[in-house]
C-alpha cells in the first residue's frame, strides 16, 4: 500500500508556497514562512520520503540562494511535485 499527502494537505501546502512567492515579491518575511514550511516537511512520516519528496524538499531548500526567475520557477515546479506525492 502506498502512502501518500492528503489533497487537503496538498493544497494547503500548494497555498502556502505561493504565499511564500508572494512574501518573497512584497520583501516580506518569506525566509520565515520557507523555514516553517521546510521543517514542517522534515517531520512528515518517513513512509512518505520518496525521491519525489526529497526532490521537492531540496528544491524548496535552495530558494535562499538563488535569483527571482529561478526562485518563481522553483515554487511552481514545487507546487507540481506535490501532485505526484
Amino acid at each position: 500500500m502506498s502512502v501518500k499527502f492528503s489533497k487537503e494537505y496538498t493544497h494547503s501546502l500548494g497555498g502556502r508556497l505561493y504565499g511564500l512567492l508572494c512574501e518573497y515579491e512584497k520583501d516580506g518575511t518569506w525566509e520565515q514562512f520557507l523555514e516553517a514550511i521546510l521543517i514542517e516537511l522534515m517531520g512528515t512520516p518517513e513512509e512518505l520520503h520518496t525521491s519525489t519528496f526529497y526532490t521537492l524538499y531540496y528544491k524548496l531548500s535552495t530558494l535562499r540562494y538563488i535569483k527571482y526567475e529561478y526562485f518563481r520557477k522553483n515554487i511552481f515546479d514545487s507546487i507540481e511535485l506535490l501532485k505526484k506525492i
